[in-house]
């Protein structure tokens, strides 16, 4: 049910929501000034994004499959120890020709390279480890390596494209920037890089790594498009292991080199970026028989209340998933012990899943997700408590579930989401109710990719996020 616009039906049957910020009006004042703040909040939205074409879809999300193991938790930690987190120690190193060689001779560019692995995660092993980004590709593409622990509640952006320079010779003094345009360096004779020393992990816990991919650098600093993501799940990367251990690595670590690929399109040479992980023992790395895929949605909600409107979109934020399914996945082994696909098969048809990440206002809500509701107070008792929106300057943890619970009808296509205000009724104040805003009109729901974070309070959504017209 689309409830973007307001009908007069011997009362307001479909109101504007006004969740709040703890500044903020709770709820409307009266029925006879919900009109009067329809108008203010699309007149403010003008005035802040300028003017809405008519045909502006506010569903901006590309629902890219998304890959999770069984096993994986979202609780902040394991046993208890609250101390763990995913901090990391940074540092540099020099990295000599014969390691570049190495992954070189086993990474050859252009060259398909899908046989030599499979999809993969580690296991963090009790002692410290660390990554050392050793090789990026020219590409235009803009990209960050995240890395997931599970009993972790938010994944660790590790690297960010760029800061790694190399030189061509023994002799060559010039330190080079492998950035676009330039030759690369496939000619590097030594390497001067990050690194990133983890410690104090979940032992045992499974973890793996991402990349989030950006078509430019633009799209990346002006929010313009959300990123594709790319796991060690869905083979993206290739872990090769036993590598020669470098001269700068200490006597008797492990060491492991990943290549990872940019583009589901690509060549498969997964030289766009590869990173080398040593510790004693390294992080033993174990194949994917089993893995879940699933489509989300993230919506972000915005507030009717009091002017000016500040449009962080955060009030509730909830990811949505849909198309679940624990999947088998079968390889047959080379004689040279590399793993070449057969085939998969679904094991178990799962169902749609909500994940509440954000709830803020001082009033009680109702979330409708297809048929299955979701009221605030009965997780949160004292509902008028901001949650994970950033409030009076409050680490927002982007990785945090509020509640998980199973959703039955929820339509992707048709966003069948409203959200319900609690109102007032010593002062004459009913419920409000808003649903998915329909194309063209100033919106209080967007639909996002999950990759896509929300704001902190009181910063409003940047503009790029308004761009796209279908």
């Amino acid at each position: 049910m689309r409830t973007g616009k307001l009908f007069l039906i011997g009362s307001f049957a479909v109101l504007g929501v006004a969740l709040t910020s703890c500044s903020k009006t709770d709820v409307f004042d009266s029925n006879a000034e919900i009109e009067k703040q329809k108008d203010d909040y699309a007149s403010t939205f003008v005035k802040k994004y300028g003017e809405i074409d008519p045909n502006q879809s506010w569903d901006f999300c590309t629902m890219a499959p998304s890959y999770s193991l069984e096993s994986s938790s979202r609780a902040l930690t394991r046993d208890g120890d609250a101390n763990v987190n995913a901090d990391a120690v940074e540092g540099k190193m020099l990295v000599e020709k014969a390691t570049i060689d190495w992954m070189s001779a086993n990474m050859k560019a252009g060259d398909n390279n899908v046989q030599k692995g499979k999809p993969f995660f580690l296991q963090v092993p009790e002692n410290s480890f660390t990554i050392v980004p050793i090789f990026q590709g020219t590409a235009s593409y803009y990209w960050q390596l995240w890395m997931h622990v599970d009993g972790i509640a938010d994944d660790k952006l590790i690297w960010s494209k760029g800061d790694i320079e190399y030189i061509t010779s023994e002799t060559d003094a010039d330190w080079k920037s492998p950035g676009t345009g330039n030759a690369g360096m496939n000619n590097a004779y030594q390497i001067k890089s990050p690194t990133f020393e983890f410690s104090n992990l979940p032992r045992e816990a499974e973890m793996y790594f991402y990349l989030k991919v950006w078509n430019s650098y633009d799209d990346f600093k002006d929010n313009a498009k959300n990123p594709r993501k790319l796991t060690s799940l869905e083979q993206m990367m290739l872990a090769l292991i036993d590598c020669p251990r470098p001269v700068n690595v200490p006597e008797g670590n492990e060491v492991s080199i990943i290549g990872c690929e940019d583009n589901k399109t690509g060549d498969y040479d997964y030289e766009d970026l590869v990173f080398m992980m040593y510790g004693n023992p390294a992080p033993p790395i174990q194949h994917v028989d089993e893995v879940i895929v699933g489509k989300t949605k993230r919506y972000m909600m915005e507030d009717l209340g009091s002017t000016p409107y500040d449009f962080d979109f955060n009030d509730i934020v909830v990811d949505v998933t849909t198309e679940r399914v624990k999947k088998k996945i079968y390889y047959d082994i080379a004689a040279n012990g590399s793993w070449t696909f057969n085939h998969e098969e679904i094991i178990e048809d799962l169902p749609q899943e909500a994940i509440v990440r954000a709830a803020g206002g001082t009033v009680d809500f109702t979330l409708t997700i297809g048929t299955t509701t979701w009221t605030k107070s009965a997780k949160f008792p004292n509902y008028q408590e901001m949650l994970n929106t950033g409030w009076q300057g409050s680490a927002i943890s982007y990785g945090a579930e509020l509640d998980k619970f199973t959703v039955e009808g929820w339509d992707p296509t048709t966003n069948n989401i409203t959200v319900t205000v609690a109102g007032k009724s010593n002062e004459g104040v009913g419920e409000k109710t808003i649903g998915f805003p329909a194309r063209g009109e100033s919106p209080m729901i967007i639909a996002i990719d999950a990759t896509t974070n929300w704001m902190k309070e009181r910063v409003s959504a940047p503009a790029g996020w308004f761009k796209t017209t279908e």
